[in-house]
């Protein structure tokens, strides 16, 4: 999913391992919230009987320079904040127990697996109704799974992800579902993947309204036929309707959000378990990092989340009006070349690329110390991480890059030209790191390097029509497994969101071979090969990896940041 922060300390280099616990028996799941929350304060958001309990705001305003790319609809969305708001508008059979990384329970109540790992059976929650009264079960959610092979976006996340495809974009790990009964769902996998949970949690996954989610009339994967849009009436635009809150405005402007309303969804299946605890946010955007940082130190905004600048950060910490929450690093970010530009089909040329990035320069004048050098696209600390990147080309290796320069025709009165484009209103500081890289690049004397920019609004259908050569973008985990920051990046076709053009059928068997395998001798093994392919033709470039951060009034509670990336608006509280 295409985070960023910057305190160095909440970087771990554990291994982060995903267990898969097949659950049999749970417990009440209000008591998960309340353990696995940050607080256990009333979710009352109004008065306490008692003088000394606290006094709650009824609205919480947040503050982001982000916006949501193209729609709400979980067939669609594959960007980090329409994913975001799938996760508090939506709910899925699977989640998270907040601040971990645990499987728990959500619109499932328990799920088993056959002892091939191929076949799991899900029993649903009783009584869940969507937020206009329709009963919940077993056949909307066969109804949401058969609309995602319908529709099947090419660079959407159901086939992103690689959860399911047919056609040009067979195969997924999902082959089938059957409804067994009211309220049993099974779910037949092509084969047995280990992470099927973790793609269960996935928002792609979370089953939508039938009513408000028509399946394309005439399906043809790949046509965008039955995708909910923005349409400027909040009664068609959201097809979420299960989960704490309801779209209840939501205002665009030239394609940028402007301002979205978020109200308790009465319907919640954990309502009385007090959840959402704030009866309505209010997410405010803005249009540089700036005037976000302004917005929070003057209090026109109680939270500020995505993005930041790193000076602000810094000055923010020392700020005793303000809190700084950081969180744990599973983002990255990266630089794409687009194979189909004369100059990038040149495996020399993304080599001396590759070898001329200086990535402590970046770390240094961009994030201030406050982010990670990167050197795989697999994160620093996640299992099977390797330092794949460095071991081939170093660390701003000019001496290198000149080499490979030479020896693919370039020199100083030949230069290679690059025409680097970079998003701006998603990610942080985009504008600095491409500097960084201009800087990097032409240090070799053989480079020179036109710095672009395009809107995050029109930035992907840029990349999907080909207009861009060299491009940034970076990547929020759809599920906490390292397949997930390898399949979406390296699609047997070249295509997937970013691309890249670059096919390698090596890679494509590794990958194939990586989803049904749970030995970690062999994973280890497999995932070290497909790094080494990876940093070897160097289609992309990985940068750094940050770590989450929100900036909030002392008075606000309830933000976790953990190794999901999500955020969970539903937690959030803030006394009077």
């Amino acid at each position: 999913m295409n985070i960023s922060s910057y305190k160095r300390k909440a970087i771990s280099t554990t291994a982060i391992v995903v267990v898969i616990i097949i659950v049999l028996v749970v417990a009440a799941v209000a008591a998960y919230y309340a353990v696995g929350g940050p607080s256990t304060t009333s979710s009352t958001t109004s008065s306490h009987s008692s003088s000394t309990s606290p006094t709650y705001k009824n609205k919480i305003i947040v503050g982001t320079t982000d916006t949501v790319q193209t729609t709400l609809d979980p067939a669609d969305a594959y960007d980090y904040f329409g994913i975001s708001m799938i996760q508090n508008l939506g709910d899925g059979l699977v989640d998270y127990r907040p601040g971990t990384s645990q499987y728990v329970p959500a619109l499932a109540t328990s799920w088993s697996v056959s002892p091939d790992g191929a076949t799991w059976n899900f029993t649903l929650r009783q009584g869940v109704k969507f937020a206009d009264g329709t009963a919940f079960n077993a056949t909307a959610v066969k109804y949401s799974v058969d609309r995602q092979f319908a529709i099947q976006e090419a660079a959407g996340p159901f086939v992103g992800a690689g959860i399911g495809g047919t056609g040009a974009q067979c195969c997924g790990v999902i082959n089938s579902t059957k409804v067994l009964g009211p309220y049993l769902i099974q779910f037949k996998l092509n084969q047995p993947f280990t992470s099927f949970l973790g793609m269960m949690a996935f928002a792609t996954m979370y089953p939508v309204e039938p009513k408000l989610a028509p399946m394309p009339a005439h399906p043809h994967p790949g046509t965008n036929e039955g995708v909910i849009n923005y349409t400027g009436n909040v009664a068609t635009e959201n097809p979420n309707q299960l989960g704490p809150y309801i779209l209840s405005a939501w205002q665009r402007s030239a394609g940028k959000d402007v301002e979205i309303d978020l109200t308790a969804n009465p319907n919640y299946w954990n309502a009385s378990g007090g959840y959402p605890k704030t009866p309505n946010i209010v997410i405010s955007f803005y249009s540089d990092s700036a005037s976000l940082a302004l917005a929070v130190k003057t209090g026109a905004v109680d939270i500020a989340y995505r993005q930041l600048a790193a000076t602000d950060v810094q000055s923010d910490e020392t700020n005793s009006a303000l809190k700084v929450w950081t969180g744990p690093g599973t983002f990255i970010q990266y630089l794409v070349f687009n194979e189909n530009v004369p100059a990038f089909q040149h495996q020399l040329v993304r080599e001396a690329v590759a070898a001329a990035v200086n990535r402590t320069l970046i770390d240094n004048t961009v994030f201030l110390g406050q982010a990670e050098p990167l050197y795989s696209m697999i994160p620093n600390g996640m299992i099977y991480h390797t330092d794949a990147f460095q071991t081939d080309y170093g660390n701003a290796n000019t001496a290198k890059a000149k080499s490979l320069l030479t020896q693919a025709g370039y020199s100083t009165t030949n230069k290679l030209i690059v025409n680097l484009t970079y998003p701006t209103g998603h990610y942080t500081s985009t504008d600095l790191i491409s500097s960084a890289l201009k800087q990097s690049l032409e240090a070799t004397g053989m480079v020179t390097v036109n710095l672009l920019n395009q809107p995050w609004s029109s930035y992907k259908s840029s990349t999907a029509n080909g207009q861009l050569q060299a491009y940034i973008y970076g990547w929020y985990p759809d599920y906490l497994d390292p397949y997930d920051y390898s399949f979406p990046f390296f699609p047997a076709n070249g295509v997937g969101f970013l691309y890249t053009h670059w096919t390698n059928s090596t890679a494509s068997d590794l990958l194939t071979q990586i989803s049904g395998t749970s030995s970690s001798t062999q994973l280890t093994t497999m995932y070290t090969q497909l790094q080494n392919i990876v940093a070897q033709a160097a289609p992309v470039v990985p940068l750094f990896q940050g770590t989450s951060i929100a900036v909030s009034s002392p008075k606000v509670s309830g933000i976790v940041l953990d190794v999901t990336t999500n955020f969970r608006y539903w937690l959030l509280q803030e006394t009077t």
